[in-house]
């Protein structure tokens, strides 16, 4: 197997590790100043999404392992188990947690609870929308690179990257969380009513349950053997058709191995004529009508063929990882 492509989601994943640790600690600090639930919401929130990027760059590194005999197709499929571990941590912490502190403080609060007036809160929020903001921008960037010619939602929904998909879409969710948090809190403070800086805090957790949903089905597919793209199959196989020696492609399945990295089992008949040396048979039956032994030389002839069709099979598996450098591993049989 030769090497994945570089690995467009790790500089996205590391910035967001950093970006939201630190915005986690500064959201607490705002949470602790004031006791908004959108605030405790948010913190939570950027809570999670640390956690769960850095389970992220474990799956990347963990998915980097060579093929070992052990794992004789290699390791990359692992990062898809670990956004699948990030996925139910932001559905269970963040969508659980969060979802029930908004709705218990909605359902416990009273029109005459004191509201904080705090300005700290909203400049924490405004604070936290520039560094989100930014690592939005740097997931943007690591997304749009590695897409290609596809359009940014075919990506999104049928990918074989879901490790920045998910980024993209927890920093595009933390963003719009800050802003929903901002709205609950002005609103709470404008009113004061403890009411909106609580929906605001279900808002946000709803935003969480959604795309830990989205996140954990694009990972399930992958590790269920989804297929490569119907344009990349067509690519290939229109390839395989215009061939010199296929005559004709029984079958062609994929599966995607990791992002940038495809298996194809494929099963094809060679043109019998363009393989077979005429010359050599013409010599061979010259031999028999001189009196050699036939069986020898239909021996020789028969042991001949096999090489043949082993260095074409060779050749053209060769030349198929050449034109589509996305595919790593090659099963082929002769019908």
């Amino acid at each position: 197997m030769r090497p994945i492509k570089q690995d467009h989601s790790l500089k996205a994943v590391l910035t967001a590790v950093l970006g939201n640790a630190f915005v986690t600690a500064l959201k607490f600090a705002g949470w602790m100043v004031s006791l908004s639930p959108s605030m405790l919401a948010e913190s939570i929130h950027s809570m999670a999404d640390t956690l769960n990027q850095v389970l992220l760059f474990v799956g990347i590194r963990h998915g980097e392992g060579k093929p070992t005999s052990l794992y004789p197709f290699g390791k990359g499929r692992a990062r898809y188990i670990w956004n699948l571990v990030s996925a139910m941590g932001i559905f269970f912490v963040g969508f659980g947690f969060t979802t029930y502190h908004g709705l218990s403080t909605f359902i416990e609060a009273h029109p005459n609870d004191h509201v904080s007036e705090g300005l700290i809160p909203l400049g924490v929020l405004a604070i936290s929308a520039l560094i989100e903001g930014y690592t939005l921008w740097v997931a943007f960037h690591a997304v749009n690179n590695a897409r290609g010619e596809r359009t940014l939602w075919d990506y999104i929904k049928n990918g074989d990257d879901p490790t920045g998909v998910a980024v993209l879409l927890e920093d595009g969710i933390a963003v719009l969380g800050v802003i929903t948090a901002f709205i609950g809190y002005y609103l709470s403070k404008q009113l004061n009513s403890p009411y909106p800086d609580a929906i605001c805090s279900i808002i946000i957790g709803c935003l969480l349950g959604v795309m830990a949903v989205m996140l954990a089905v694009s990972n399930g597919r992958i590790l269920m053997g989804m297929s490569a793209s119907a344009d990349v199959e067509s690519a290939i196989r229109e390839w395989l058709d215009a061939y010199p020696s296929v005559e004709r492609v029984v079958s062609l399945k994929t599966a995607v191995l990791a992002p940038g990295s495809l298996r194809v089992a494929m099963e094809i008949e060679f043109h019998g004529g363009i393989l077979i040396s005429r010359e050599q048979i013409e010599r061979d039956s010259e031999r028999i009508r001189d009196g050699e032994d036939p069986s020898y030389i239909l021996f020789e002839t028969a042991e001949r063929m096999v090489r043949v069709v082993g260095r074409e099979i060779n050749k053209l598996e060769s030349a198929l990882t050449e034109e589509f450098p996305q595919v790593h591993l090659v099963d082929l049989e002769v019908n």
